[in-house]
């Protein structure tokens, strides 16, 4: 194996300003300049065979690489730091991460795998394996990874941005909304401004397009869970799809106000009524009955439901009963699949 001298060698020789990183944290720019001079000498005509170098060497090396971009000269290092630490999954995964960056999605597939195997969990590990593997057309994979990435960290965005695309490749156009929705509803809720709003309503506008119809899903819709919940896309009338929370516990669908004016759906009030709300006080509501509610895909008709100004958008058992629900667990990522009856 090649000795870190020689790798230093191809880092610092290419270049003098490489070799200036060296010096300049700790000299005067004059000084600093002349050192860097000597230290690309002496690195270039150091023989292969003269000292033997540690694996901290090699990370040391790594650092120098990286400070002045150069990818393939840190790459090297990596290897040769790994021929003396192979089981270092952290290294194994800058390894692989510095593959992706070379647009070596492969190898850097074959890295990230490494070090799953070797027990490695992080999150960010998830993500780049994620990412290869759907640069790579590997989708599945790459939603499935995604889906695990979130359900350590839920609150990566850029993951979720990528799990939507990803799911709109394989035209899962209502999980993708489920997916964005449900992190925007609850960023409404503690005053966060809406992140997903733009790649929502294109979405949107690509089901419009389709009249609503996603033959993928068709026989079947699949929610993802997010912080305790699981999310479905509704709407009432032609309105606008929105993230109800599905709710077992609940005898009916509830709405409220203002979302039932926006829709512009058509209903009926069956009666007045007073409920406890999500604060536990009783408030005024009105029971309805709702023409025409959509659950991603699919139409329902004349919907038992109750509205009041303060409602949470629930799902309850007045529309969850038209459905078979399955819920699954697997390696800590949970869906709710949901199949007319």
């Amino acid at each position: 194996m090649r000795p870190w001298a020689n790798i230093q060698k191809e880092a610092h020789c290419s270049s003098e300003f490489k070799g200036s990183f060296l010096s300049s944290r700790f000299l005067k720019p004059a000084a600093a300049r002349l050192l860097a001079v000597f230290v690309v000498l002496f690195s270039c005509a150091l023989p292969a065979h003269a000292v033997e170098y540690t694996s901290e060497d090699y990370k040391k090396a790594v650092g120098v690489c990286m400070k002045v971009s150069d990818l393939e000269c840190a790459q090297k290092n990596w290897i040769q730091y790994l021929r003396l630490r192979p089981n270092d999954t952290a290294a194994i995964t800058n390894l692989g991460l510095l593959m992706s960056l070379r647009d070596n999605q492969k190898g850097a597939i074959v890295q990230y795998e490494r070090a799953i195997e070797l027990g490695e969990g992080a999150y960010n590990l998830f993500a780049y394996y994620a990412d290869s593997l759907g640069d790579v057309g590997r989708t599945d994979e790459a939603i499935d990874w995604s889906y695990k990435t979130l359900s350590i960290m839920p609150n990566l965005v850029d993951v979720r941005t990528k799990l939507a695309k990803y799911l709109l490749i394989k035209k899962r156009y209502y999980e993708a909304l489920a997916l964005l929705e449900a992190y925007d509803d609850r960023a409404l809720a503690t005053g966060i401004p809406l992140y997903f709003q733009g790649q929502r309503i294109a979405i949107e506008s690509t089901l419009e397009r389709n009249g609503g119809f996603s033959a993928v899903e068709a026989q079947s819709l699949r929610l993802p869970k997010y912080d305790r919940f699981f999310y479905a896309p509704v709407s009432l009338g032609n309105g606008k799809p929105a993230a109800f929370i599905l709710d077992t516990g609940a005898d009916r669908m509830a709405v409220n106000q203002a979302f039932l004016d926006a829709s512009k759906a058509k209903y009926k009030v069956v009666r007045e009524a007073m409920i406890v709300n999500a604060d536990r006080h009783r408030v005024p509501a009105k029971a309805l009955l709702i023409e025409s509610v959509h659950v991603g895909p699919f139409e329902l008709k004349n919907v038992s439901a109750v509205s009041c100004a303060s409602c949470q958008l629930l799902m309850g058992q007045s529309v969850i009963s038209k459905f078979n629900m399955q819920t699954t667990k697997v390696q800590g990522v949970e869906f709710v699949t949901l199949a007319p009856r």
